[in-house]
């Protein structure tokens, strides 16, 4: 005996052993979840990504400042911290 409710043409989608339909409110119900999610991951790391971008931006001419600063005085000092040696390569495997 046939549904009465269900018209003969399908509405919805038949899983693979064609046992259970979906209805087609339910696939589009899916479907905008779906979009929406999509779209708020998107808008979410596009967020994140123009509020540690400029951070990241900062922090990195921040560290070349300080870095080209160091780099100045140490030049200014000149070498006094450093030891100047003369070296020599001996070969022990030379015969005298």
């Amino acid at each position: 005996m046939s549904d009465p409710f269900q018209s003969s043409r399908s509405n919805g989608f038949r899983n693979a052993a064609g046992t259970a339909t979906i209805p087609g409110w339910a696939v589009i119900l899916v479907a905008i979840i779906a979009g929406g999610l999509g779209i708020g991951l998107f808008l979410l790391s596009a967020g994140i990504l123009l509020i540690l971008a400029p951070v990241a931006i900062v922090a990195v001419l921040y560290a070349r400042w300080r870095f080209r600063r160091a780099l100045r005085r140490a030049a200014e000092t000149g070498q006094a911290g450093s030891i100047e040696a003369e070296y020599h390569v001996i070969d022990i495997h030379r015969e005298p």
